[in-house]
C-alpha cells in the first residue's frame, strides 16, 4: 500500500465534521416574518387571522377538544399581548411602535375571534396576564421589555406545539393548534429581528 494510499484510506474512516446548525439571523430569514412585509412567501398577517376565522366558520359545533384548545390558546396569547404592549410603550422609536403595535391588532383579533367560540361556560376564562406579571413593571428599558416579551412568547409557542402533538391527525383542534403556534411563533421571531437590528 503507498502512502497515498493509506492517507486515503485513514481519511476515509474520519468521522465527517459535523454540520453547523445555521445562526438564528439564517433561521428569521426563512420565517415568515411580520416585519417583512416585502416577502411574498410569507402570510401576512390578515391571511393568519382569515384562515383562524374560517376554521372557526366551519365547525358545524366545537368538540371539547377543540374547546380546550381555545382555551389555552386565548390565555396564551393574552399573556403574550400583556407583555407586547409594555415592549411598545418602551419602543425606542415610531417605527418599532407602529411595527409592535400592528403585531398587537393581529392577537388581539385572534382573541376576540377564539373568544367568540367558546361556549358559555368557558367564555369568561381567566386572563394569564396576572398580578404577579404586574408588579415592579413600570417604566421597563426597552431591551428589558423586549426581552420579557421574547420569552413569554417563546413560553408560549411550547405550550402550543405541544399541544399539537397531542391532538389526531386532521382534526381541528390539531389545526387550531398550528394556526395559533404559527402565529407565536411568527411573533417571537419579529421581536428577535428587532433585537438583532437594535443591536446592530
Amino acid at each position: 500500500m503507498t502512502e497515498n494510499d493509506t492517507r486515503d484510506a485513514q481519511a476515509a474512516r474520519r468521522p465527517a465534521p459535523a454540520r453547523q446548525p445555521a445562526g438564528y439571523r439564517e433561521r428569521l430569514k426563512s420565517k415568515p416574518l411580520l416585519v417583512d412585509s416585502d416577502a411574498d412567501e410569507a402570510p401576512s398577517p390578515a391571511t393568519r387571522i382569515e384562515a383562524l376565522q374560517g376554521l372557526l366558520r366551519a365547525q358545524e359545533s366545537y368538540s371539547a377538544a377543540f374547546q380546550s384548545v381555545a382555551v389555552a390558546a386565548v390565555q396564551i396569547l393574552e399573556r403574550a399581548l400583556c407583555f407586547e404592549r409594555r415592549a411598545a410603550d418602551a419602543a425606542l422609536s415610531l417605527g418599532q411602535r407602529e411595527k409592535l403595535n400592528s403585531m398587537i391588532d393581529t392577537a388581539q383579533e385572534a382573541v376576540t375571534s377564539l373568544r367568540s367560540a367558546l361556549s358559555t361556560g368557558k367564555s369568561s376564562v381567566m386572563h394569564l396576564c396576572n398580578e404577579a406579571d404586574d408588579e415592579g413593571t413600570g417604566e421597563k428599558p426597552w431591551w428589558f421589555a423586549l426581552n420579557d416579551a421574547l420569552g413569554v412568547l417563546e413560553e408560549g409557542t411550547h405550550r402550543m406545539a405541544s399541544l399539537i402533538s397531542a391532538q389526531p391527525d386532521g382534526s381541528s383542534s390539531r389545526e387550531l393548534s398550528e394556526h395559533v403556534t404559527h402565529l407565536l411563533q411568527s411573533h417571537h421571531d419579529a421581536l428577535l429581528l428587532e433585537a438583532d437590528q437594535w443591536i446592530s
